[in-house]
This record gives structure tokens, C-alpha cells and sequence, in this order.
């Protein structure tokens, strides 16, 4: 990774109630809600239909967050649940941002993968 400049992208493939992201960088409380803010506008379709949401995040370039940051996404992703999200592949994590991943997602049912193929094949299998 050359920098720790925060950067995300976000897609969604309606027809399979898949949201995708990739997020970089380092985060605090202040900038992460922007790309809460994405998340949720990505994925409102699915939210508006009432339909179930299955999500990969790639984070190759993502690095460890500050507790305070780790708390945020913690909220988040406890919120997602109540609109919908129902599984979340986490792509390319290192060791340290898979045990803070595993921490912060209790509760909810998440995988950890190498590569998108592996992570699409386990959303998929509902």
C-alpha cells in the first residue's frame, strides 16, 4: 500500500442483492461516515424493496482502525443487519484487520477470502 489516505468505491448488482466495496486507507470517526453515507445510497434499492443484502468488502489496502473507529463500523454494521444484510465476505484482509473484523462482527454471519471468485461463490450459496 503507498498511502493511508482513506478511499472507497461501492457497486451494486441488483439482480443477485449484491452490494460490492472496496475500501482503503486509514479512517476516523469523521470521514468514515462518508462512506457510510455510500454504502447506504448503493444500497437503497435493495432496502427500499425490502430484500435481503449480500456483501463483499475488499480490503486489501485497509488497514487496522482506531478503537474509536472500530466502534463506528461495529454500529454500522450492527444497523446493516436491521435493513437487510444477511451475509458479508471480507476480500484480502491482513491478520490484524481480520481479528479486529472478527471483533467488531459478532453476530453477524461473515467469511474471510483471498480472492473475489472464493468470497462470490460463498455469497452465493444461499
Amino acid at each position: 500500500m503507498e498511502t493511508l489516505a482513506p478511499s472507497h468505491e461501492t457497486s451494486l448488482d441488483e439482480a443477485n442483492c449484491e452490494f460490492h466495496s472496496k475500501i482503503t486507507g486509514f479512517w476516523n470517526t469523521d470521514n468514515i461516515q462518508g462512506y457510510f453515507d455510500a454504502v447506504q445510497e448503493t444500497c437503497l434499492p435493495l432496502m427500499k424493496a425490502r430484500k435481503p443484502i449480500y456483501a463483499s468488502i475488499d480490503f486489501s489496502d485497509f488497514v487496522p482502525q482506531d478503537q474509536a473507529t472500530g466502534e463506528a463500523i461495529r454500529d454500522h454494521l450492527q444497523l446493516s443487519q436491521k435493513f437487510g444484510l444477511q451475509r458479508l465476505a471480507v476480500i484480502g484482509a491482513s491478520a490484524l484487520v481480520k481479528i479486529q473484523y472478527k471483533r467488531l462482527s459478532r453476530g453477524i454471519t461473515v467469511d474471510f477470502f483471498e480472492d473475489h471468485r472464493s468470497a462470490l461463490t460463498w455469497l452465493r450459496d444461499r
